[in-house]
């Protein structure tokens, strides 16, 4: 039996702190013309605000993952989405101490962006594996969040193929969608 406000954090941090900050941190510029890593680099309050956002949404993302592999009940799942959740936190880490300034470095802001897309891919794949295990279980149970990430890969495409560029709005949909799914399934796992 699940606890009285057992899930506080859990709620406050998916469901508002990480959606207002990346809100916030996006602002009103144009979204579809500009991304995270050229506003990151528009002063060193932003650039701190960028690494905060990073910090934010890696770390639970990060925690909420290590906590789902902890649950299933399929051995040779567990390695799988720990090695899969650190490497893409090392990759989100390295791209976000890579400043992206194309016009002074450009192999830095290459790898910059090689080192983001990677985060963002083997995110995506350790929560598909966990979706997986879970659903040789359960496959009714779990036809939903299956369902929900591939909505959060084609979101995520197409807002990619609109301006052909990894925008703000693409980050935005891609950091709460994420965020969010990964709440559900803990939720849903007890």
């Amino acid at each position: 039996m699940r606890k009285k406000g057992g899930h506080f954090w859990l709620d406050a941090v998916a469901c508002f702190l990480i959606p207002a900050y990346t809100l916030l941190f996006a602002g009103s510029r144009g979204w579809f013309g500009t991304n995270f890593s050229v506003i990151a680099v528009m002063g060193a309050d932003h650039y701190r605000g960028f690494i905060y956002w990073g910090l934010l949404v890696g770390g639970y993302l990060a925690v909420m993952l290590v906590r789902l592999a902890g649950r299933l009940s399929c051995p040779p799942a567990r390695p799988g989405v720990l090695v899969l959740t650190t490497l893409a936190v090392l990759n989100l880490g390295y791209a976000l101490v890579i400043p992206y300034l194309p016009a002074y470095f450009p192999q830095y802001a290459a790898l910059h962006v090689l080192l983001a897309a990677l985060a963002c891919v083997l995110l995506m794949t350790a929560l598909l594996v966990v979706l997986l295990t879970l659903r040789r279980q359960d496959r009714d149970r779990w036809r939903g969040p299956l369902r929900l990430w591939l909505g959060i890969v084609a979101g995520s495409v197409l807002l990619f193929l609109i301006p052909q560029i990894v925008s703000t709005a693409l980050e935005v949909f891609f950091a709460i969608s994420v965020t969010l799914l990964v709440r559900k399934v803990w939720l849903l796992m007890e």
